[in-house]
């Protein structure tokens, strides 16, 4: 005699079946893999060298190759969250690095440093040797102090190649190595990445916009400023550093220049003009190389703060630059300073600066008293 199956019965043994069907393709299937971000494709950047850093949308980092003529974008997975308003410090950070690497601290150069915008995790786009032959290395230090290299092996990342790059082997009148300055400084800004430099043409002093996620028609404009020490227009300076930054309302470049003129171009020029004459607003004194520049807020008021090559740590304040009139005559002397004003603070040997969080900025430093390389936090307290 059959038994008859009731309705719950037959409910159950197809659920159940159901169920079994689905353990058995779920562990067929292989995960999915967490998306790319911005157009990235997984490989190795094939840097030739590792110059400027920046950090861009979704905490993308952009490294400057000048070497190579071109920009990478790497997602570097740093997943890290720090809100702390803390500083940080790495005594002897040259010492450290060259052992890391296996190297000496002379075989050491550390050429730009970055701040991760929510991990506040220092990366250091190093030169393991000197010349031809260095070695491109991206480091990341934590507020412990610790050290680690940036695996450059099967990450997302994103290229994209300047055109009419200084030749290999050409050199300034003054025998620097316009190879490197093909890539002096980057931003980005509204959906473009602003990369300042030099190029082989003319007007060899250049601005190239990248539409990020990369694409193959970068803007090129070139440009001009009247430079006060040298008593002249000129095409072939290039930018040395430049922040964005609103000027009279106007969203602009603040733009700092050898030997040491600061002059303004507004973004919505870059946008509707190629060739660019620049507004002089400063002359920071000869001999001397702005080399770092970055936005804070104190007291609620707008502030930039500028790491020179032969000079002081300078502090200006938005509304002095605000007020700035056009600077069109040469200084008196060689190492005069002019035009807009700035607070001196006494803190010399700095060569690289970033903001870390609202009350700090990370600097490398040469201590002149036991001539060791730091890494080190200075109060914005004081600035």
């Amino acid at each position: 005699m059959k038994l008859a199956r009731k309705p719950w019965m037959i409910t159950l043994v197809v659920a159940v079946a159901i169920a079994a069907a689905f353990v058995v393709n779920a562990a067929r299937t292989p995960p999915t893999a967490a998306p790319l971000i911005m157009g990235m494709a997984i490989g190795a950047p094939d840097l030739q060298s590792a110059g400027t850093l920046a950090f861009g949308p979704e905490n993308v980092l952009f490294i400057g190759d000048s070497q190579g003529a071109a920009v990478f974008a790497v997602d570097v997975k740093d997943a890290a969250k720090d809100a702390a308003a803390e500083p940080m410090a790495i005594k002897g950070i040259d010492v450290k690095i060259a052992s890391l690497l296996g190297t000496t601290p002379d075989a050491v150069v550390i050429n730009d440093v970055a701040v991760h915008p929510a991990s506040q995790n220092v990366y250091l786009a190093i030169s393991r040797g000197r010349g031809n032959d260095a070695r491109p290395v991206l480091l990341r230090a934590n507020r412990k102090g610790e050290l680690e290299e940036v695996a450059l092996q099967g990450v997302p990342f994103s290229k994209v190649t300047l055109a009419n790059p200084p030749a290999h082997g050409a050199k300034t009148k003054w025998g620097g190595d316009l190879r490197r300055m093909t890539i002096t400084d980057l931003a980005y800004v509204d959906g473009e990445l602003l990369i300042a430099g030099m190029s082989n043409t003319e007007f060899a002093s250049t601005l190239r916009r990248a539409p990020f996620p990369f694409q193959k028609d970068v803007a090129v404009n070139t440009l001009e400023i009247f430079h006060t020490s040298h008593n002249k227009y000129e095409t072939h300076s290039p930018i040395e550093s430049f922040l964005p930054f609103t000027i009279n309302g106007k969203p602009s470049l603040l733009a700092g220049y050898g030997c040491a003129p600061i002059a303004s171009f507004t973004l919505a020029d870059l946008k509707t003009k190629q060739h660019l004459r620049g507004t002089t607003l400063a002359e920071l004194g000869g001999g001397n190389r702005p080399l770092d520049m970055v936005a804070f807020a104190k007291e609620g008021q707008r502030r930039v703060l500028i790491a020179n090559s032969d000079r002081t740590l300078m502090s200006m304040s938005a509304q002095d630059i605000d007020k700035a009139t056009p600077m069109t005559k040469p200084v008196d002397a060689a190492y005069v300073s002019a035009g807009v004003p700035y607070l001196s603070i006494a803190e010399i040997g700095i060569t690289q600066l970033d903001n870390l969080n609202d009350k700090y900025v990370v600097v490398v430093q040469r201590d002149i008293d036991d001539g060791s390389l730091n890494l080190r936090s200075l109060s914005k307290n004081w600035m």
